[in-house]
């Protein structure tokens, strides 16, 4: 699986790459170039020179890779994060939007989020640590901006969210929630990572990741992991139906 930038800026152009070709300025060429002034003059030359580099022109860009769809459904993972435990599921979940072709992922701080960022996305998945059994305070004023200040619409967006924290019961689920309570007043569709067992007949779904990750159970551990990607992939398939359901833009 390809690794995922954090920091990812908005979508730009992409310019294949072409390779150049040397101009012939070997005895060959110049021949070739004087024969032609000599038959047709300056300007039939030109028009040979013209007809050259467009012919090349055309055969190297046959070779370069193709601009990316513009149309892909982007799914945005925002998160807050002091020690990197948030930073880590983040990514996590990144990995698991990177499992649904056709959709491609932004990873950014919530310090870094723009106006622009959220409008031009087709799902969110929003991550925080716990703090005394809620939203870390960072993230509450950055996300309530959004809506007061920047006036995003978010209808119809599909939404998830995970969260960090030291305890067994220290508030990891109520930070969970308050953050799809968000979403939810904000006119989203939200949607947790599913689960079933080895024989396939039980299936359910869980209303989002998190990860343990004080003393007891320090770090984020690979079911945590696991937990993220399958958030990741969740929202993603979601966001990639709703939008193919949706009237053009």
């Amino acid at each position: 699986m390809p690794p995922i930038m954090l920091r990812v800026f908005p979508h730009r152009p992409h310019v294949a790459a072409i390779p150049d070709r040397p101009v012939r300025t070997g005895i060959a060429g110049r021949a070739a170039l004087g024969w032609a002034g000599w038959i047709w003059g300056p300007t039939a030359a030109l028009l040979l020179i013209v007809l050259w580099a467009s012919h090349s022109f055309a055969a190297d860009e046959s070779r370069g890779e193709s601009p990316p769809n513009a149309a892909a459904v982007r799914v945005l993972v925002i998160y807050h994060s002091r020690h990197g435990n948030t930073e880590k599921m983040a990514i996590a979940v990144g990995e698991g939007v990177q499992r649904v072709p056709g959709v491609s992922v932004r990873i950014q701080r919530v310090q870094e989020t723009t106006k622009e960022d959220l409008q031009a996305a087709d799902g969110l998945v929003l991550g925080s640590p716990t703090y005394f059994a809620g939203v870390a305070g960072e993230m509450k004023m950055r996300i309530d901006d959004w809506n007061w200040k920047w006036k995003v619409d978010f209808t119809d967006k599909v939404g998830g969210a995970f969260a960090t924290g030291g305890g067994q019961t220290g508030g990891k689920e109520q930070t969970v929630v308050s953050l799809l309570l968000f979403m939810l007043n904000n006119r989203m569709v939200v949607a947790g990572p599913l689960y079933q067992d080895a024989e396939g007949e039980d299936i359910w779904g869980e209303i989002g990741a998190s990860a343990m990750t004080g003393p007891l159970d320090p770090g984020v551990g690979e079911g945590e992991i696991d937990s993220g990607r399958r958030l990741g992939e969740r929202v993603a398939r979601l966001a990639k139906r709703l939008r193919s359901d949706a009237p053009s833009r």
